[in-house]
């Protein structure tokens, strides 16, 4: 029976299945099957185009920068899973972006050392070449290799290399040819493009989840009323994005910094050096200058479980990203992500990192616009309630108490005083105080120009010091230091371009006055100066009032020898009884004045009835009698004598009714009326008068107690003399 062989097969029968294999590739790449299994099937077409024992594919892996083992067809063998490649990646050094951490030196950091077939391939991956391979180049580097001849082929794009495809013969002594390797590459590249393609829509869904994490955190940015709630918020979010084990923020302040730490593990104050040194040199670069104050704080993101105390946080830092917070190209800050792993993040990462960064900077600078407006409305409507409550008295040192303590409120201090300049221009003394002791104040006095409050007030500008028991300025240290006081701040009360005076607070531990603060105090100390012009006005005023109603008294005694002095004697009268019923300090006013010019209306009596020795006429009488009119009448044409002229009117009005000139009685006489009647009738009685003699205490005593409830008030006629035992003028 004749042997039957095989019919050979000629090139355009290759050439058709080759393209038919193809043709089913592009298929199924069109087809949108999984990239594992086209990779397989494509394995196993590449093995069966070029008949070949083995092929496979190794991809890379973008985040650790491993090749990776993913598909084969062939038998079954060891091969090598992971291929650790150089990394390609750059440390970033420009001004806008610091990212990852330089190269450990650590020496488990190490190049892994390769041989045999794993080191044929990542040669092959960092050449970016195709490598035509054969057991006959005997060379020592690949004798562990398997292949009696490989095709290695890199998977690339127009941008990147992203894998390898592996083609071998273990068995078969056949050695690949330049057509083979033409062949493989079609099929390489047709693998690329997929592994491409897919990596891609893979992004694109990437960049989907997470641009909708940042719409929503965009939202819910604009809910939150604090820094610290947007900072919570975002490394919230954070956590789902990129894995992390630290969280820093800085924000810049004139020359101060405020950190906020996120972790899960509260951190260990004496580790925080080594945790953070990679952002002060940050800091400084971005900067460009170093920090007077940097003050930290710590959070904890929401929704985290409790974590015991014991557990912090020590674990030294391998890598980092931080991106500057930039508004309008100012720098307001930075944003940091540190991991203790090293090469803990990417290019991938920090372009999402770069989007939040910008999301929470424009965040950032509108809550802090907002709580820049609401503590202002809240100063000025601070300072207009302060302005309201100071001027509404007119009594210096009354204004002067409360500008101290309000001065203390604002400041949170405990110690304050205020010092005018005296009159001879050249000492600061000391005019309201609180939370001071005596002995300091008496023994500090103060020349223009002269230690830290001298200073405060010739150079006309606020000072702030830290720690007044350090500043070379201070003129009392030993003092400062028995009173325990520490950070002081001194503002200028400046009254029309020039200083009047000095508001000191202190603070018992040193204490930083931000600029904020010293402004709130100076602008308060503008408002107080204010109130203090218009409390010397007013006491000026009421010296000059004063000196106008002790005028027209003389004026009215000089007309009756007799009478010399009796107008001060019933205002001094009339001012103890006022005090002893407990009026106020207007009341009290009102009847002083009134003491002294109840009898201004005897200007209109003639002087021959007021000097008359002889008992008056019934004519002349009713002329006497005329003079409460005469004197009302007189002080209501005068506008700040009007409110005693109802006292000056009625003083002569008795309790029963029979008085004159109206005939008011008891409740209807107004109370400083009733006052000065008694005080006047006292006076009238125990004084000498041109037609009789003074009279004796006791008879005066007893004849106004026969008065009392008749002519007089009897509880006012019973208070003064109460008042005069006790001065033991009775005696």
């Amino acid at each position: 029976m004749p042997n039957k062989t095989a019919r050979p097969v000629n090139s355009t029968e290759l050439t058709f299945a080759r393209l038919s294999r193809l043709s089913d590739l592009s298929m199924a790449l069109s087809s949108g099957i999984d990239l594992n299994e086209l990779l397989k099937n494509m394995a196993r077409s590449v093995r069966d185009s070029i008949r070949s024992d083995e092929a496979y594919f190794m991809l890379l892996d973008r985040e650790t920068f491993e090749l990776c083992f993913k598909a084969f067809s062939g038998p079954k063998r060891p091969r090598p899973n992971l291929i650790r490649c150089l990394d390609r990646r750059t440390i970033m050094n420009s001004e806008e972006e610091f990212g990852f951490a330089p190269c450990s030196t650590d020496q488990n950091d190490e190049e892994e050392v390769l041989a045999g077939e794993s080191l044929l391939l990542r040669n092959a991956f960092s050449c970016r070449q195709r490598l035509l391979y054969t057991g006959e180049m005997h060379d020592p580097l690949f004798k562990d290799a398997p292949f009696k001849s490989a095709m290695i082929i890199p998977l690339t794009t127009n941008t990147q290399c992203v894998g390898l495809l592996v083609v071998g013969n273990i068995s078969k002594t056949k050695a690949f040819d330049v057509n083979d390797l033409e062949e493989a590459t079609v099929f390489a590249n047709l693998a690329a493009m997929k592994i491409e393609h897919s990596g891609l829509l893979q992004e694109r869904e990437n960049r989907i989840r997470e641009m909708e994490k940042l719409n929503v955190l965009a939202k819910r940015f604009s809910s939150v009323q604090t820094l610290e709630g947007l900072i919570g918020l975002s490394f919230e979010y954070l956590a789902q994005l990129i894995g992390h084990d630290l969280g820093i923020v800085c924000l810049f302040k004139d020359d101060e910094e405020t950190r906020y730490f996120v972790s899960r593990l509260p951190l260990a104050p004496a580790s925080l050096d080594s945790l953070t040194g990679h952002i002060d040199d940050i800091s400084l670069k971005i900067r460009g200058k170093s920090v007077r104050i940097t003050r930290c704080q710590q959070l904890f993101l929401p929704g985290q479980n409790a974590m015991s105390m014991d557990k912090v946080f020590r674990r030294k830092i391998q890598s980092f990203m931080t991106v500057p917070l930039t508004v309008q190209g100012k720098n307001i800050g930075l944003i940091n992500l540190s991991a203790t792993r090293q090469k803990a993040f990417n290019r991938e990462h920090l372009r999402t990192f770069t989007t939040l960064s910008n999301l929470l900077s424009t965040a950032i600078e509108n809550v802090k616009i907002r709580l820049y407006l609401e503590r202002r409305i809240d100063e000025i409507s601070v300072l207009f309630e302060i302005s309201q409550s100071i001027t509404s008295t007119l009594v210096l040192d009354e204004v002067l108490d409360s500008i101290v303590n309000f001065s203390m409120e604002m400041m949170n201090a405990l110690r304050c005083e205020l010092r005018l300049l005296d009159a001879t221009g050249e000492l600061l003394e000391v005019r309201a105080s609180r939370g001071l002791s005596k002995s300091f104040l008496s023994s500090t006095a103060i020349k223009t120009g002269e230690g830290i409050i001298g200073s405060c007030f010739s150079q006309r500008l606020p000072i702030s010091v830290v720690d007044a028991r350090k500043d070379p300025r201070t003129k009392y240290t030993s003092l400062i230091k028995r009173e325990k006081l520490a950070g002081l701040l001194a503002v200028p009360i400046m009254q029309r371009g020039r200083p009047i005076g000095v508001i000191t607070v202190y603070t018992s531990k040193p204490r930083d006055f931000s600029q904020d603060e010293i402004d709130l105090l100076s602008t308060f100390a503008s408002q107080a100066s204010i109130a203090i012009e218009n409390a010397q006005l007013y006491a000026e005023m009421k010296r000059q009032y004063l000196s106008m109603v002790m005028a027209l008294a003389a004026a009215i005694e000089a007309k009756d020898s007799y009478t010399h002095g009796h107008s001060t004697k019933v205002m001094e009268y009339a001012v103890k009884i006022g005090i002893e019923l407990g009026l106020n300090e207007d009341e009290l006013e009102t009847v002083r004045y009134a003491g002294l010019l109840h009898d201004i209306g005897k200007i209109g009596i003639k002087d021959v009835i007021l000097t008359k020795q002889e008992r008056l006429t019934l004519e002349e009488v009713e002329e006497l009698h005329r003079h409460p009119e005469y004197g009302a009448s007189i002080m209501e044409r005068v506008e700040i004598l009007k409110e005693i002229a109802p006292l000056t009117l009625y003083h002569h009005e008795r309790y029963d009714g029979a008085g004159y000139p109206l005939g008011l009685k008891g409740e209807q006489i107004p109370l400083g009326a009733r006052i000065l009647a008694v005080a006047d009738t006292y006076d009238a009685m125990i004084a000498d008068r041109p037609y009789r003699k003074a009279f004796p205490f006791e008879y005066v005593r007893q004849e106004m107690k026969k008065a009392a409830g008749s002519q007089l008030d009897p509880e006012i006629v019973k208070v003064f003399f109460e008042i005069l035992k006790r001065e033991g003028i009775d005696k």
